[in-house]
């Protein structure tokens, strides 16, 4: 944390190569993160091209640098849901489950594809990039009551949709 912290106010001086470590140190989560969200190889490469892109040019907006990992993300995120939004197709990407039945996990992963945004993106955020519910409040920029809703009506909408398969 420490170690970012001082990359990023080197990175809003002008330091190239700290943003260069810090792009590092976050482009396999980030990449693993767009994945999620969109299936087709060339969107993710978009994504993160775009990501990088809107982070190099506004980092000296980021007011507080323990903050990098949110607001990196709420750029990311914002981006991938441009990019479903203009290509208003589904994602059918296959998770990362642990289950010990591999039709379960293909069976949740295509559940979860068929949430709407609204309860997809939080459930990704929180299930599988280890989000707090603050965190994701932050980078989707909605209150933390709301994104408990949606956690909870994404979980009982998977469940419903589970048990009547």
């Amino acid at each position: 944390m420490a170690n970012t912290e001082f990359l990023v106010k080197q990175a809003q001086k002008g330091n190239h190569e700290a943003f260069i470590q810090l792009i590092t140190a976050y482009e396999k989560i980030l990449f693993n993160t767009a994945n999620k969200f969109l299936k087709n190889q060339q969107d993710v490469a978009d994504v993160m091209q775009e990501t990088i892109l809107i982070s190099y040019r506004d980092i000296h907006t980021l007011k507080n640098p323990n903050y990098f990992h949110t607001w990196i993300y709420r750029i990311l995120v914002n981006n991938c849901k441009k990019i479903l939004e203009k290509n208003k197709r589904v994602s059918y990407e296959e998770f990362d489950i642990p289950t010990n039945d591999s039709t379960d996990k293909l069976e949740l992963a295509e559940l979860i594809s068929y949430l709407s945004d609204k309860y997809r993106i939080p459930l990704i955020l929180y299930y599988y990039n280890d989000f707090s519910i603050n965190e994701i409040s932050q980078i989707l920029e909605l209150p933390t009551g709301t994104i408990k809703s949606r956690l909870h009506r994404g979980r009982h909408l998977l469940e419903n949709k589970y048990l009547n398969s």
